[in-house]
């Protein structure tokens, strides 16, 4: 968890300390996040006890690709309006998704090759329709992952918190889709060590959004970026459960 200095430059630019630690504050996202009605979508429930088919399973890999591959370049963006201390944390996540220095390890490879070892072949993926709430979902996230400076004070404080809620779920969303592919043996492929990373990648946007925690103005946009995501993940959770024939 990062440690919040005070120093000499962020006194002279103004942030004054509010009254919320930073233990409090990680609490208080995850609390958050974990209340929110996307957490509990059906979509998780239908994921644990359903074995998809091939068309189920290539038109749920095809969306869930679509938003992921938006996600990447906006965590490239976010990066650009965090303040230096900042930029760290997603830069790391961001290592991660492209596969560590090694393009051959990326992350959309290893969700390609699910769908081969599932039947599904790349090009089928590559003609898959996209859902609309998955499209509704594309369009929204980015006003919260790279804000407009005219619409928040604190832009990058609501990018850490868009961030954060993405981070939070992805944890949900990998569990259960461990689950469903369980039913074809799958749950061990590498696309499953999401479990594990995204347990460390919440950790590190946690950080982020404590981060800002240091005023009150940082506080109130790190939440309406957390909010606005969550918000947007019940369309994203709808597409994805439409695409999953649920």
């Amino acid at each position: 968890m990062v440690e919040l200095q005070y120093s000499e430059a962020r006194l002279k630019a103004g942030r004054v300390p509010c009254s919320v630690p930073k233990e409090e504050m990680a609490a208080k996202a995850r609390a958050f996040a974990a209340e929110h009605p996307c957490a509990r979508h059906p979509l998780f429930e239908y994921l644990d006890r359903t074995k998809l088919n091939h068309e189920q399973i290539c038109r749920f890999l095809a969306n869930y690709d679509a938003h992921a591959s938006l996600l990447r370049r906006l965590l490239l963006k976010a990066a650009t309006i965090m303040p230096e201390e900042a930029v760290g944390y997603i830069l790391e996540n961001v290592r991660n998704e492209y596969g560590n220095g090694n393009p051959d390890h990326r992350h959309q490879l290893q969700l390609f090759d699910l769908a081969v070892c599932a039947g599904v072949s790349i090009e089928e993926l590559q003609k898959a329709p996209i859902e609309a709430g998955v499209r509704k979902y594309m369009e929204t996230v980015p006003g919260f992952y790279f804000p407009n400076d005219n619409e928040f004070e604190m832009t990058a404080a609501v990018s850490a918190g868009a961030i954060t809620a993405t981070e939070i779920l992805a944890i949900e969303e990998f569990r259960h889709m461990q689950n469903s592919f369980t039913h074809h043996g799958l749950e061990r492929h590498i696309w499953f060590d999401h479990v594990t990373v995204e347990v460390e990648h919440s950790d590190e946007s946690v950080a982020l959004a404590v981060f800002f925690s240091d005023t009150k103005d940082g506080v109130e946009s790190v939440f309406s970026g957390l909010e606005g995501v969550l918000d947007a993940n019940m369309n994203l959770y709808d597409g994805l459960l439409a695409a999953a024939g649920g």
